[in-house]
C-alpha cells in the first residue's frame, strides 16, 4: 500500500511538471508569433516528450504495468495546475518577458539606424558596381564600330 501511493504522489507531480512545461511552451508562443505548422510541430513534439517521460516512470515505479490509478493522478496533477496558478503564470510571465524584449529593442534602436545606413550604403555600391559593367561594354562596342 505504501508503494501505491508513492506512486499516485509522483504520478501527481509528472502531471504538475508536464503542465508547467507546456506552460513554458505557451509563454514562447505568446511572445513570439507562430504559424500552425509550427504550433502543430511544437505540440507534437511536447507530446512525444510527455508521453517517453510517462513510460518511463511507469516502466520504472511500476515495472511497465499500467494501473489506472497512475493515469487518473497524472490527469488530476495537470488539471489543478491548469485550474490553479497557470493561468495568472502565463499572463504575466509573458507580459514581462515582452516589456524586457521591448526595453532591449529600445536599446537597440543606434544599431538598427546603422544597420539600415549600412544597408543603404552597401545597396548603393551595389548598384553603382551593376551600372558601370553595362557603361563598359557599351564604350567597347563603341570603340570597336570606330
Amino acid at each position: 500500500m505504501h508503494e501505491e501511493l508513492l506512486m499516485a504522489a509522483d504520478a501527481f507531480l509528472a502531471g504538475v511538471f508536464l503542465a508547467v512545461c507546456y506552460d513554458i511552451l505557451r509563454i514562447f508562443r505568446n511572445i513570439a508569433e507562430h504559424s500552425s505548422f509550427w504550433i502543430g510541430i511544437e505540440d507534437i513534439l511536447y507530446w512525444c516528450a510527455s508521453g517517453i517521460y510517462l513510460f518511463e516512470l511507469i516502466y520504472q515505479e511500476n515495472d511497465g504495468m499500467i494501473r489506472l490509478y497512475v493515469l487518473f493522478f497524472t490527469g488530476a496533477g495537470a488539471l489543478l495546475y491548469h485550474a490553479g496558478p497557470s493561468m495568472i503564470l502565463v499572463k504575466y510571465i509573458s507580459a514581462i518577458l515582452m516589456k524586457i524584449g521591448s526595453f532591449l529593442g529600445i536599446l537597440g534602436w543606434p544599431i538598427r539606424i546603422c544597420r539600415k545606413r549600412l544597408k543603404f550604403w552597401l545597396g548603393r555600391v551595389k548598384i553603382a558596381l551593376y551600372e558601370q559593367k553595362p557603361i563598359q561594354r557599351i564604350r567597347k562596342r563603341w570603340n570597336e564600330k570606330k
